[in-house]
């Protein structure tokens, strides 16, 4: 392991609701005086080609943090990561077609569960796998089988969409999307009655308005949108997205909503500065997106289960004259577990946010790519 001091990573990476405003605690701010260190591990391979073509956009972590999974599309197959150990361990191979088979469409996710179950989320195919390939539960979604609450007439959903699965794997989120509007619904489904209903998300509708379309001809045209997430932690569902800092907790044991909400203090709680949501020109669309990303962009939580704190980094673009060269400014926030706010700060000269960051044993992962080698950043706190 090769220790990288701070001043040479920099450059490198880096069914009721409930609203609750939350307020720092007596102890102020625990990240006031926060300093980190950076060590980058390399995973040794051995003669195994760990595939990093999409990144690691489809991959996780088990309970124990012990194991990294990746999975690798083009060879149907699960790439197991020892983390403590730093090495390649094993395949695991899937069949795409037949009865066992994890489909061949295009996969929005894969997560492992405990003993080394996978959760595989496509259009068509969604089902919960054994480690050896076999199909241990069909979630496979048909549309035209769901009855949906609050659904409008000749809507269409996309009920995969971000699908995250209750313990119990009777009850599921998603959330479709309507690219041309930039709306996004949440909807809640019971699996086993084929039924679900759409619940209103009213704090994150600010996203939409950051929704940006250039009509490029009859045929095509591009689009910019803000993304809201899904994440599961423990029992309970969060709803976030980049634009503000809100953030809805869904409790799936009681079937309840609470609305968190925060008043920092080195930034603005959401974007302020309008764009506009149509454009015709390659210049425009391009300015309209830079106004968007120069305001307050929030990332997702991350959770250390070491000290029961969440963590959510925000970032800033700063415009350049090079539009090549990208410089960002970088701010870090702390909740504890009930996501009360208990600390805020500038990371300053971070120019990359971490990637695909989690908790390991305290310190936070992160994944970087070294020449085409599977590595990690490994970011050691100190309050």
């Amino acid at each position: 392991m090769q220790r990288l001091f701070l001043i040479f990573c920099l450059g490198l990476f880096f069914s009721c609701e409930n609203s609750k405003e939350s307020k720092n605690p007596e102890n102020g701010n625990i990240l006031e005086n926060l300093t980190f260190s950076v060590d980058t591990v390399v995973i040794d391979a051995g003669e195994e080609i760990i595939n990093l073509k999409n990144g690691v956009r489809l991959a996780s972590v088990n309970e124990s943090k012990s194991h990294f999974y990746l999975f690798d599309d083009k060879g149907s197959q699960v790439q197991k990561i020892y983390l403590d150990k730093l090495a390649w361990e094993e395949n695991l191979p899937f069949e795409k077609e037949g009865p066992n088979g994890i489909g061949t469409g295009r996969h929005s996710k894969v997560i492992v569960y405990s003993e080394e179950n996978f959760l595989f989320v496509s259009f068509p195919i969604t089902g919960i796998f054994s480690k050896e390939g076999g199909l241990l539960k069909d979630l496979t979604i048909r549309y035209e089988d769901f009855k949906i609450e609050g659904q409008e007439e000749d809507e269409s959903l996309n009920l995969t969409s971000q699908l995250t699965l209750a313990d119990d794997q009777k009850t599921a989120f998603a959330l479709p999307t309507n690219l041309l509007k930039g709306t996004r619904k949440l909807v809640k489904l019971d699996l086993e009655d084929s039924t679900g209903k759409i619940l209103p998300i009213p704090a994150l509708d600010i996203a939409s308005e950051y929704h940006i379309i250039r009509q490029v001809d009859d045929m095509g045209m591009t689009i910019y949108t803000e993304p809201i997430h899904i994440q599961k932690f423990g029992s309970d569902v969060y709803l976030l997205t980049q634009s503000t800092n809100k953030i809805y907790q869904f409790d799936f044991h009681t079937d309840s909503v609470q609305l968190h909400e925060f008043d920092f203090t080195i930034v603005a709680n959401q974007k302020e500065i309008p764009v506009k949501n149509k454009v015709k020109t390659e210049e425009d669309f391009a300015s309209q997106i830079e106004k968007a990303k120069s305001q307050i962009n929030f990332e997702k939580l991350i959770y250390d289960e070491q000290s029961e704190t969440f963590y959510r980094f925000g970032r800033k673009n700063i415009p350049q004259a090079n539009k090549e060269v990208q410089k960002i400014q970088s701010f870090l926030f702390a909740f504890d577990k009930d996501l009360n706010l208990i600390g805020e700060t500038e990371l300053k000269g971070l120019e990359t946010l971490p990637e695909s960051p989690f908790f390991k044993d305290g310190k936070l992962w992160s994944y970087v790519n070294v020449e085409d080698e599977l590595g990690f950043a490994v970011f050691t706190f100190d309050f």
